[in-house]
């Protein structure tokens, strides 16, 4: 009988093994921020009187949802994926046009050459602002004026990062960058209509950090006019030699606590409509003082072919309660100047409510944010 219940187990034993090394080499995470508050814009409504709202799209970071994983394939190789949502926290809606998983949905493989992904990602421009962007994509930030920044996401891509010795090397291409009904340019059909591309390199020491970036995405049929002027029209985009590129040169450095970091980003935009560019210059600094960490960022739109200038200027403190629970208080200032379209402070919802014509606008925003 002893005998016949050592048999027994050691078969169970030997038959949950290969479950149990799986579990051992698998790695998965749930994770997400909720980050929502209450705002205040003067002049809204082309200057006329005053909002308040509740953030859609972010508030000091976007809220999501979202899954990473990866599983040891043996010799230094990994399968890993993300799977992330963006959630509109005032409504409990997706964003992203829709998509369930519209922030990140990835396949890829890993190993000590670089990591290789397919599917819906950042592309070069997003990576390349991690660092000297102080603020980041909150709702007083850079995306106020130039609303692609916070958002540059393609479908149907395939990317390449790697780093060596603090140099980071990395390309996106995209065979149709945005297949949802809102963007209607979904490409992948073997031109360069709707395509996209861009390239990375970057080096990060231990205080200190550069990093230039390419990025160029083309038009094609039923695609929706290019955004300069967040909030105003566009510009023509439904032909496959449309281009719109952006150059992205930036740098930060630590002083003790103190990061500084600041950058230049050029936009041309060249369609059978028109051509066009804007400058976009940005310098900032954090300051952590205990539990209190303080934001602070200046930025300068200019953009000659709309006549448009803005001058944007950010605080933002937050008090951290834990290392997951956290309260802020961001404040904004824009000074347009020009006769063309006026950019808002905010890039917090969908609705842009811009002040009018080289008028300027003030907006304040209080918020919560948890992650878990």
């Amino acid at each position: 009988m002893r005998y016949r219940l050592h048999l027994i187990t050691s078969v169970l034993m030997v038959s949950l093994l290969p479950a149990l090394t799986a579990q051992a080499q698998n790695n998965m995470t749930f994770y997400g921020v909720i980050d929502t508050g209450l705002e205040y814009l003067n002049h809204a409504s082309q200057g006329s009187g005053s909002v308040i709202r509740m953030p859609t799209l972010s508030g000091s970071v976007p809220s999501r949802l979202g899954f990473r994983g990866s599983e040891s394939l043996g010799n230094g190789l990994e399968a890993v994926f993300v799977l992330e949502n963006g959630f509109a926290p005032d409504q409990g809606g997706n964003l992203q046009g829709g998509r369930l998983f519209g922030r990140q949905s990835t396949l890829g493989l890993r190993g000590a050459w670089g990591q290789i992904d397919i599917g819906r990602q950042w592309t070069t421009t997003f990576q390349a602002m991690i660092g000297a962007d102080v603020i980041g994509p909150s709702a007083f930030s850079l995306a106020s004026l130039d609303s692609y920044l916070p958002n540059s996401r393609v479908d149907n891509s395939v990317s390449y990062y790697g780093t060596f010795s603090g140099l980071t090397v990395g390309g996106v291409y995209s065979f149709g960058r945005d297949a949802s009904p809102v963007g209607n340019c979904g490409g992948e059909q073997g031109n360069s209509a709707c395509n996209s591309w861009s390239a990375l390199i970057k080096y990060n020491a231990a205080q200190w950090g550069i990093a230039g970036a390419y990025e160029e995405i083309r038009g094609g049929s039923g695609a929706t006019p290019i955004t300069v002027v967040p909030g105003a029209a566009g510009v023509a985009f439904n032909r496959s030699s449309d281009k719109d590129q952006r150059y992205h040169l930036n740098g930060y450095a630590k002083i003790n606590q103190i990061k500084i970091g600041g950058g230049w980003l050029y936009r041309n935009i060249a369609t059978n409509a028109r051509d066009l560019h804007t400058n976009l210059y940005y310098l900032g600094a954090s300051v952590p003082v205990q539990n209190i960490t303080f934001d602070g960022q200046v930025s300068y739109m200019d953009n000659p072919s709309y006549d448009s200038k803005a001058a944007l200027f950010i605080l933002r403190a937050t008090y951290a309660f834990s290392k997951r629970t956290a309260a802020y208080i961001s404040a904004g200032y824009i000074n347009n100047r020009g006769n063309g379209p006026a950019y808002s402070v905010s890039c917090s919802s969908m609705a842009v409510h811009a002040p009018n014509p080289g008028q300027s606008q003030i907006g304040t925003l209080i918020g919560l944010r948890h992650a878990f």
